[in-house]
């Protein structure tokens, strides 16, 4: 006889890991965590070399303590604290303060004259309504008719959060509502302590203490099968299981190709899932024999486009003492991926960034280069939150998609482990046979 589980939740990075910990700390349903790869945590997993603790890529927390992640390392009765860390914008050859450890600061800030400071805050309450994520970030400056100041800030931050810097695609509207809830929760991002490698623990502790979560690493998930629209099991690993639930923890575009559901998507949303573009950057970590500053926050730059962190200096655990870690991200369009020379020129310019940004020369004792995907959907218009798959598969009861690539709120990691805790909200209901069964945020409003 197939075995049989309330949930089978495929993929063990952060969205995964988080819905499997939910599930298991209330310990109401039986939940299978499959794996395909031979260690869980996704693009989270951490690995040490010569004393430090390396990200695969880039990861701040957005939203600091007050983010989605927070939240699911209380709900997990977790000590582990969210260390804030500001914002600064790298123009002109200065270093510019734009928003502090906590939101106050901003009045402090140096990025943006008065003006467009308020015209910044404006567009950021406005982006409440459906038809600000379908303008660009282009086409809000040309619009707008914005100055230097605000035109080098939101290209900035464009190449940092929303891993881009194809400006004339990129949803303006994404931008402005993380700074709407960065003025509602009052941090805008931060680092855990001790790094990234103790909030996997704290998951996978969570999930090791309930009776009724098993893991299954190796294991991919091949094929869900549904009767009359209601899931009724998967195939992994080629093994038949029965499931009374099944929450696909990777990007949305493998739903329409290497998994298979049986009968078939709608051709339509299957063409939709398939279209959707994952972001890539350029992603390096270098480790320092003495550090060069004492600088805490994420520094963002236009030329080059580049995100740069001396994240060590928000959590010392992750580097050996007396020694410092800086991490470098840069955007890359997909046909970059292979050319070395490209990405040769660009590592120079990001270590040569450094410098300039902090008054001193790098000296490396070894630095990691990754060219790697950094998010399952880049926010362009057309598949930004409004456009993007809800987490509830429509005319599948039972099938739901979590991740960094569904119709929620935020961005990254913390969009990520956000759909966890929806989707734990909607399995229980499922489960219990409430109806109706929501399919996804209500916002943002407007058409």
């Amino acid at each position: 006889m197939p075995e049989q589980y309330d949930v089978v939740v495929a993929g063990a990075g952060i969205a995964g890991l988080s819905l499997a910990a939910l599930l298991s700390v209330e310990g109401r349903y039986s939940v299978l965590l499959l794996e395909s790869g031979s260690a869980p945590g996704g693009r989270f997993r951490v690995i040490e070399r010569e004393g430090y603790l390396l990200d695969w890529g880039v990861h701040a927390c957005l939203l600091g303590s007050r983010g989605a992640i927070s939240r699911v390392l209380r709900r997990c009765d977790s000590a582990i604290r969210i260390l804030p860390a500001g914002m600064a914008v790298f123009r002109d050859g200065k270093l510019l303060p734009f928003v502090g450890e906590s939101l106050i600061s901003v009045a402090e800030q140096k990025v943006l004259g008065g003006v467009s400071l308020a015209r910044f805050g404006s567009a950021a309450l406005a982006s409440r309504w459906k038809r600000s994520f379908d303008i660009t970030v282009s086409g809000w400056l040309e619009r707008n008719r914005s100055g230097e100041d605000l035109e080098s800030v939101l290209k900035a931050l464009s190449i940092g959060l929303l891993a881009t810097d194809r400006y004339e695609r990129a949803s303006s509207g994404e931008l402005f509502a993380f700074f709407r809830q960065v003025m509602r929760r009052g941090v805008a991002a931060g680092y855990p302590e001790g790094g990234w490698g103790p909030v996997l623990d704290a998951l996978l502790e969570a999930v090791k203490r309930s009776s009724r979560c098993e893991v299954r690493l190796g294991t991919r998930l091949e094929r869900v099968a549904v009767t009359d629209n209601r899931v009724e099991g998967v195939t992994a690993g080629g093994e038949d299981i029965e499931a009374g639930a099944v929450v696909c923890a990777f990007p949305p575009q493998l739903l329409a190709g290497e998994v298979s559901v049986d009968p078939p998507l709608p051709e339509e949303y299957r063409r939709r899932l398939s279209s959707l573009e994952e972001s890539l950057g350029l992603c390096i970590e270098m480790g320092l024999s003495a550090p060069i500053t004492k600088d805490r926050r994420i520094i963002f730059s236009v030329d080059p486009p580049a995100l740069l962190w001396a994240v060590s200096n928000i959590s010392p655990a992750i580097a050996p003492p007396g020694k410092q870690l800086l991490q470098f991200f840069s955007p890359l369009d997909h046909k970059r991926r292979g050319d070395k020379a490209f990405i040769e020129k660009r590592t120079d310019e990001l270590i040569t960034l450094a410098g300039e940004a902090y008054g001193g020369t790098p000296d490396e004792e070894f630095k990691r280069v990754m060219v790697t995907t950094i998010g399952a959907v880049v926010p362009f218009t057309g598949q930004s939150r409004p456009n993007r798959p809800a987490i509830s598969v429509p005319g599948y009861d039972g099938l739901y998609i979590i991740g960094d690539g569904v119709n929620s709120r935020g961005l990254g990691g913390d969009l990520a482990a956000r759909s966890a805790i929806q989707a734990e909200r909607l399995l229980d209901g499922y489960l219990r046979g409430d109806t109706p069964v929501a399919l996804g945020e209500v916002e943002p409003r407007g058409g």
